[in-house]
């Protein structure tokens, strides 16, 4: 029996390739937004009904007849205020469990983040999903907290699932990662901080709907967290160097005193932060994202792939080539 789906956020970069994953694995697919949310992305053939986490009526009607919820929709922006984090991401999705619970969904798979984790400790790499939960910003705060609610209501008969990401990139990106190679693009030549050995951690938006779809089909997954990230583990230097050739870019090795560097970085993100408020602008660095720079970023995927599931590019060198020149198609790189 076909499964009807209803997806959150469908108009953005990971729930709209969400959409299409979904029909491509025999779902009936319903997709929900915003009604002022571009649809650029979002597929024609997928009925479209907008809704809104602040408008718990919306949601009443968005989600009868539904019998999987993927909650992808939330406030992803480190330079949000936490009133807004709050309001979307943690009462948005209690309003949402309410309708889901009431209307008899039979499951909903909800998106969390790595930033809930906090700062990892360090005896306790490789970062599993039952490492404390230590949110040290605002945004990976309200998920933490949404994580909470999702429990919550699967404690009360909505059965759930927690789906952990880390840093996704693939086409239609336009914040996060995709900044990075944005900003990098621009430069005439990479400087590569040859001394920066921490390791940040990344996944193909591809794998992270495929996972989605995967751990949404299974029943063992319910009440359940995943990780969802690939089997590299890069040094930022390493990232840079490959990165930097994926653009066509020629690098320049520097070395900087590593707490002179955080110092410099830290810095220059809360002055970007300043003139951002003066101006009404999105500071060009936010000080969350340099707080992600600043340690090692050792995840563990091992608790999906004993499921069986397998990753279409666990080397994030070959996903980032890819996407490189998939965004340099789009015009975002150009």
């Amino acid at each position: 029996m076909t499964k009807k789906a209803l997806v959150t956020g469908a108009c953005g970069f990971i729930g709209s390739h969400l959409v299409d994953q979904l029909v491509e694995d025999g779902f009936e697919v319903r997709a929900t937004d915003r009604d002022a949310a571009p649809r650029a992305w979002l597929r024609q053939d997928v009925p479209f009904i907008g809704s809104d986490l602040t408008d718990p009526a919306s949601l009443e009607a968005v989600v009868q007849g539904t019998d999987v919820v993927f909650h992808v929709a939330a406030v992803f922006d480190f330079s949000a205020p936490w009133e807004r984090l709050y309001r979307v991401n943690v009462l948005g999705t209690d309003a949402l469990c309410e309708a889901a619970l009431r209307a008899g969904v039979e499951r909903i798979l909800s998106w969390s983040s790595y930033g809930v984790y906090g700062k990892f400790d360090r005896g306790r790499f490789p970062i599993d999903e039952m490492h404390p939960v230590r949110p040290k910003d605002n945004y990976g705060r309200s998920k933490a907290m949404q994580d909470a609610v999702v429990w919550r209501y699967h404690d009360q008969g909505l059965p759930a699932t927690i789906i952990r990401p880390s840093a996704p990139y693939g086409t239609r990106a336009r914040y996060g990662m995709a900044e990075v190679f944005a900003r990098m693009n621009k430069l005439p030549v990479v400087p590569v901080p040859v001394n920066l050995r921490n390791r940040m951690m990344a996944v193909h938006v591809k794998d992270v709907v495929r996972a989605a779809s995967f751990l949404a089909q299974r029943e063992d997954t319910l009440g359940q967290e995943y990780n969802v990230t690939d089997d590299s583990h890069y040094t930022y230097a390493e990232f840079t160097r490959f990165l930097a050739s994926a653009l066509g870019k020629r690098t320049v090795p520097v070395y900087v005193p590593v707490p002179l560097l955080k110092q410099a970085a830290w810095t220059a993100s809360l002055l970007s932060e300043m003139v951002g408020r003066a101006l009404g602008t999105r500071p060009l660095l936010e000080k969350d994202t340099v707080y992600y720079l600043t340690f090692d970023f050792y995840p563990t995927n091992s608790k999906i792939k004993k499921l069986g599931f397998e990753f279409l590019f666990p080397d994030t060198k070959e996903g980032i080539t890819e996407v490189v020149r998939e965004l340099k198609q789009e015009g975002f790189l150009s």
